[in-house]
């Protein structure tokens, strides 16, 4: 294989050439980082933003470059004559204002299978994307170059460079309006800047559902949060302002028109409205000055609001609602949950329970089979594995506190067995494509 140095090309005699860009460490300064390539025309831009080849968007419109576990797999023979070159890049996410920067990378290279490589200099870099080789084509034959251009300001400003059109802001979007066609890339381009924080968090959820390989990506989002009095330390402590972040995050990876729709529940159950990016940092304290406390637990009301809420939607059937449910301990309308639950199991909502509270085992786990459950969780673990059902349609873990599990530990619970129950819905017609 050739070594090529920064400027220098190579001719790539294959016809089906394997990409792969590689780093070190994985997380360079602790932050996320992305390959990404461009099909580029002579002027140096995409065609459209279907030009764009990442891990949200993983093959070309004609097939001819696929992402495929980390290689890009370009068939030349199939790239369109319009495009002469296709531009790699290496990208960190939210590292403006943190001197964070390719300077603190251990390597970054760019190789060709069989053909070519490039290690890129990075010593001093203050940029935070990189492009890093490109093929392009040459008197009708393909050739590697080794690049090494640096961009500061991260994806945005590289987006831009190819001709892809990126809002500094996220376009608002009128409430039970119908969602934008766009892509999460872009989406988390255009809040990049405005909330990095959600950014790092949208990437980690969907580095759970990759594991999955679901067949369906999208879903609406419901959060059900518990009002009763004994939930008083969790919100004054402003633990659940966290877990409202993560849970914003999987409500912005699902659904288009990132939203989340918001149900609250004591002695009585509300439909407080929707989640947004906008609003959702304020949302604890705006919702608990609307919603003061409530002295009793009463799952079964507001499961029944929460089928109702989308069951009244012209939609209903055809997109999976998947349900997030927060409390801190048991219900008063055993009977009323129970048969919720089984009825809702022949509907496209999947339930989520989470339960907040000391547990005598210790540690992070599911719980399902334990004796030694606290009292209330033992039902929630019931609906769980309840009899009688026409699918599955619901998960139970439980907590210490909504900051105990790492972010990656608290998207693996709640996608542990949404991708069964997909698949279960689907296949029964419960869900229409």
């Amino acid at each position: 294989m050739q070594i090529l140095p920064q400027g220098g090309n190579a001719a790539v005699p294959v016809r089906t050439a394997h990409v792969r860009i590689g780093w070190a460490p994985e997380r360079i300064g602790g932050l996320d980082v992305d390959a990404s390539a461009y099909l580029l025309k002579a002027d140096g831009h995409v065609r459209s933003d279907d030009d764009m080849i990442f891990y949200n968007q993983p093959t070309s419109t004609n097939g001819a470059v696929k992402l495929d576990n980390g290689v890009f797999v370009i068939d030349l023979d199939l790239v369109p004559a319009e495009i002469e070159r296709i531009a790699f890049a290496v990208t960190m996410h939210d590292a403006e204002g943190k001197g964070i920067s390719f300077a603190q990378a251990q390597k970054a290279f760019f190789e060709i299978d069989g053909v070519a490589r490039f290690d890129a200099p990075t010593a001093g870099m203050i940029e935070t994307a990189l492009i890093i080789g490109e093929l392009y084509r040459r008197n009708g034959q393909w050739k590697i170059r080794a690049v090494g251009q640096g961009f500061a300001g991260g994806l945005a400003p590289l987006a831009r460079h190819f001709g892809i059109v990126v809002e500094e802001h996220a376009p608002s979007t009128p409430a039970h309006a119908p969602a934008a066609k766009v892509s999460l890339e872009k989406r988390l381009v255009s809040i990049e800047k405005k909330d990095p924080q959600l950014v790092s968090l949208v990437k980690k959820v969907q580095v759970s559902l990759e594991k999955r390989q679901l067949k369906t990506d999208k879903a609406k989002v419901a959060l059900v949060l518990d009002i009763s009095g004994s939930m008083d330390g969790l919100y004054r402590s402003r633990k659940i302002d966290h877990l409202v972040q993560r849970i914003m995050a999987l409500g912005f990876r699902f659904d288009d028109d990132e939203e989340i729709d918001v149900f609250l529940f004591g002695t009585q159950a509300h439909s407080y409205g929707p989640l947004t990016v906008d609003n959702y940092r304020d949302f604890v304290p705006t919702m608990s000055s609307t919603y003061p406390l409530e002295p009793g637990t009463y799952y079964g009301k507001v499961m029944g609001l929460v089928r109702q809420h989308y069951k009244s939607q012209k939609d209903w059937g055809q997109q999976p609602v998947y349900v997030m449910f927060v409390t801190d301990g048991g219900t008063q309308d055993v009977r009323v949950s129970e048969t919720n639950i089984r009825e809702a199991s022949a509907e496209p909502i999947f339930w989520s329970f989470m339960a907040i509270g000391p547990k005598p085992t210790g540690g992070l786990v599911s719980m399902k089979k334990s004796t030694r459950l606290p009292r209330g969780f033992d039902f929630l673990a019931y609906l769980d594995d309840m009899p009688g059902r026409v699918v599955d349609n619901a998960n139970f873990f439980s907590v210490t506190h909504p900051a105990e599990p790492t972010d990656e530990e608290l998207f693996d619970l709640l996608m542990e067995e949404y991708p069964r129950w997909l698949a279960e819905v689907t296949s029964k017609g419960i869900l229409r494509p």
